[in-house]
């Protein structure tokens, strides 16, 4: 399973500008008003995307209006930190962590979903980076895809998303 997910990860990441360029017509999303949640519909149904309670989240101008919304990820701390449900269907989830300034896979990040696939399902990440001394500004992107079947995330009919993530 876990190889799967690296592969459908890397396959995720492959394929971002494609996916960024074609948009996804199975979908569409609003973005949170608060950054409490996101609500978007996929190929009928409606998906609910939100942090986590005690999340620390980053609004405004520090987040910018390319995330559907942002929040920071402690070292040390593996969450869970997203929530994803439709509480219809099992759900399959993918995610990669790019940095910002060069759009490659951050190896200091290990995300992975639980349960997988589920509804709900949640995200978890580990830092293995270093702590900074004050929280950082948004230097990194989730690449979160939210599929209805298990390849749905490595041929493009999945729904993404994408995350900007600090560090505190």
């Amino acid at each position: 399973m876990r190889l799967s997910l690296l592969g459908a990860s890397a396959a995720l990441s492959a394929g971002l500008a494609l996916s960024a360029c074609s948009g996804n017509t199975g979908s569409s999303a609003a973005m949170p008003s608060s950054g409490a949640q996101l609500v978007t519909m996929s190929h009928g149904h409606k998906l609910v995307i939100r942090p986590m309670p005690g999340v620390k989240m980053l609004t405004g101008p520090e987040c910018g209006s390319q995330y559907s919304f942002c929040f920071y990820v402690t070292p040390g701390d593996s969450g869970p930190y997203v929530e994803t449900s439709d509480d219809t269907s099992p759900l399959y989830n993918v995610g990669s962590i790019v940095k910002n300034k060069n759009d490659k896979v951050d190896k200091k990040f290990k995300d992975y979903f639980y349960p997988d696939p589920g509804d709900p399902t949640y995200q978890y990440i580990d830092y293995k980076g270093k702590t900074p001394k004050k929280p950082t500004q948004v230097k990194f992107t989730d690449i979160y895809c939210i599929s209805f079947s298990p390849s749905g995330c490595s041929n493009s009919t999945g729904s993404i998303l994408y995350l900007g993530i600090a560090i505190e």
